[in-house]
């Protein structure tokens, strides 16, 4: 099986929210059977392992920001430059595996100029935050969310219920999602992308 590079704005130590907890939940054993690689923020640019994994920090290019959008953007340039650093001395060009739609965006910069297949992990949406896209700001995450779930070759849930959401607001084919809880679900679905 290839390498998977999973990239994501937060993991212990680094927390912001639950998402940091969500994959230290399943990443050490994801590593464990498969050659996993983490790209994630931090406080300067560094290599390092983690739990079983190499992970490759990417400082911040800029400290602050006039709008959470144009971070967003900035953040996941960030992001992609530890990611080719890591495709760089890997040697090789891994299965991407992005979390939350914080940093999706690298996901398709790394599928469109590497080739490389892309999965999405989702956990919540726009839509099951805010209940509505009635602000500027709503609409500008949806809209990346429904970009990058759309470039995605394939999407991770962990309910039906996400799944339909998927189907129904973003417009997804069902055979596109597949359902993950755990570290043997997920090779199971990387598996779907090699054939």
């Amino acid at each position: 099986m290839r390498t998977v590079m999973h990239i994501s704005w937060e993991y212990p130590p680094w927390v912001v929210g639950g998402l940091s907890q969500e994959l230290k939940s399943i990443l050490p054993e994801l590593a464990k059977k498969v050659r996993t690689i983490l790209v994630v923020r931090g406080d300067r640019d560094e290599v390092a392992e983690i739990d079983g994994m190499r992970l490759f920090k990417s400082a911040s290019s800029i400290k602050c920001s006039p709008h959470i959008l144009a971070y967003i953007h900035a953040l996941n340039v960030d992001l992609v430059r530890g990611a080719s650093t890591a495709i760089h001395e890997e040697g090789e060009v891994p299965v991407v595996h992005t979390h939350d739609w914080v940093s999706c965006l690298a996901g398709v910069y790394l599928k469109t100029c590497f080739g490389a297949p892309l999965v999405t992990s989702v956990y919540t949406t726009e839509l099951t935050r805010s209940k509505a896209l009635d602000s500027l700001l709503n609409m500008g995450i949806f809209d990346i969310e429904r970009h990058c779930f759309r470039k995605s070759d394939l999407v991770v849930v962990k309910s039906h219920e996400m799944q339909v959401h998927l189907i129904e607001d973003f417009g997804l084919d069902k055979e596109k999602i597949a359902y993950a809880r755990n570290a043997d679900d997920l090779i199971s679905a990387y598996r779907r992308l090699q054939g």
